[in-house]
């Protein structure tokens, strides 16, 4: 058993970093969008379907949007941003 905390020891309110969240929302949602910005180039010189073609652009847009809403958000939506575009960055590199 250990003994009683000391001033020194680390709280998990000092270890927990809301910019580590941010940070790792941000690096989410930007490989979501260079994922499609990748796919998006490529179509140009190939003969892609249009309409994955707009879906991509669309969806890509709205990941833009989402990486502009993360400057105002708080914790919550932070962590939720960084949640969906987690799954949706394996989504698309496994698929």
């Amino acid at each position: 058993m250990t003994g009683p905390l000391t001033p020194e020891d680390p709280t998990p309110e000092s270890l927990y970093r809301p910019s580590a969240d941010a940070e790792q929302a941000e690096d989410a949602v930007k490989q979501v969008i260079d994922w499609y910005n990748t796919r998006l180039t490529a179509a140009r010189t190939s003969d892609q379907n249009p309409d994955q073609v707009a879906a991509w652009r669309t969806a890509r847009d709205q990941a833009a949007d989402d990486l502009d809403r993360l400057e105002d958000a708080d914790e919550d939506e932070t962590v939720q941003i960084a949640l969906v575009y987690a799954a949706r960055l394996k989504e698309l590199t496994e698929s």
